[in-house]
């Protein structure tokens, strides 16, 4: 009984296989792969021959990724808006064929980052496709889309340098001292340090800070295809800059208050006169590892590297590290500026700065 009724199933199971279709051709191992050479190697085209010269009665079913311009016979065939998946016969394919006055032909693919995995091209009897709708060519428009995320990336970068440059015409000795965050200890402390972090190259700092910031995480989430609320989802330049000023406000906000989680302990632990340095070390060191690593990144994405969203987690790995190693270098250069024993400024950096930084990492990490 037991075996009638697996015998059944195998039956039912291998009916259903083949009325949805049987491959008498698997291209997908001829796929190749042709990268562009510049900073790095980046796909950008897939190309295979296919045979029309056999089995008449047969077609192709086919799959293409988004954003795809896909040319057979090196003419414009169709553009994928998304992901497509297409019957073709072998009638339609031999028109394309008495043009050229071959048995086959060249199939191209051309996308950024394409990969074999995103493609699948067989030939078959298939009863479960869809045929290749009439007038799919795309418009001018579609083919040369802008890229508004690649101008707003360079009118961004090109803002924060330009502030850069102010603030060095500004506070010259300044941004002297901001190129070695360690000076912040050395320097002289008049007043109270409330008062400090509100004075003018101060809130200059954190602004650029901030925006250095913003732009680094508005990076991460479009490259890495985050979901973000549609309310706030930007669809043009404009809508971007938007976007970054009002993270800039929010992450300059939230500088503030890490500044007075900072104060709070430094309060605790009777240390008033470190919390400034504690503070503003932390940031430049920070702003001076966001720029080097926003270059990168700005580079990588001119040239037309593929892989953005693994360069992002690199680049995200890479802050970390350096965060975690302003911290060490934090504990070394107070290790001479705290009247008590190692273990407690362990603590005391444990309480104040190691926390708010396993929350980032929670945060980024998810």
């Amino acid at each position: 009984m037991h075996r009638y009724i697996v015998s059944t199933l195998l039956v039912l199971l291998a009916g259903l296989t083949y009325s949805y279709g049987q491959v008498l051709e698997n291209y997908n191992p001829k796929i190749q792969i042709k990268e562009k050479y510049e900073l790095v190697p980046s796909a950008v085209e897939a190309s295979v021959d296919l045979n029309i010269g056999s089995f008449p009665n047969s077609s192709f079913r086919m799959s293409f990724p988004d954003k795809s311009a896909v040319f057979l016979a090196d003419r414009l065939w169709f553009y994928a808006q998304s992901d497509t998946n297409i019957r073709v016969s072998m009638a339609e394919l031999a028109t394309y064929a008495n043009a050229t006055g071959t048995a086959s032909l060249a199939l191209t693919i051309y996308k950024k980052g394409i990969s074999r995995e995103d493609l699948d091209i067989k030939k078959g009897v298939w009863t479960r496709a869809s045929d290749l709708p009439r007038g799919a060519e795309p418009s001018k428009e579609a083919l040369r889309a802008k890229d508004d995320f690649k101008d707003f990336l360079i009118l961004a970068f090109v803002v924060i340098l330009s502030l850069v440059a102010l603030f060095k015409v500004t506070y010259p000795i300044v941004f002297q001292e901001s190129l070695r965050p360690v000076t912040v200890f050395v320097e002289d402390s008049d007043g109270p340090s409330g008062v400090r972090v509100f004075s003018s190259d101060v809130l200059f700092t954190l602004l650029v800070f901030s925006m250095l910031l913003a732009l680094f995480a508005m990076a991460g989430i479009h490259f890495m295809k985050l979901p973000i609320p549609e309310a706030i989802q930007p669809e043009d330049l404009n809508g971007f800059l938007l976007v970054w000023l009002s993270m800039a406000v929010l992450f300059m906000g939230f500088s503030y208050l890490k500044y007075i989680w900072i104060k709070i302990f430094s309060a605790i632990y009777h240390l008033d006169k470190t919390d400034f340095s504690q503070f503003f070390y932390m940031v430049r060191g920070l702003m001076m590892a966001l720029l080097i690593l926003f270059v990168v990144l700005l580079g990588f994405y001119l040239q037309g590297y593929a892989q953005m969203d693994r360069l992002i987690e690199i680049l995200l790995s890479i802050f970390l590290s350096l965060y975690l190693l302003g911290l060490l270098r934090l504990f070394y250069l107070m290790i001479k500026k705290v009247p008590f024993k190692s273990y407690h400024l362990f603590s005391y950096l444990c309480s104040s700065e190691l926390v708010p930084f396993l929350i980032i990492v929670k945060l980024v990490m998810g």
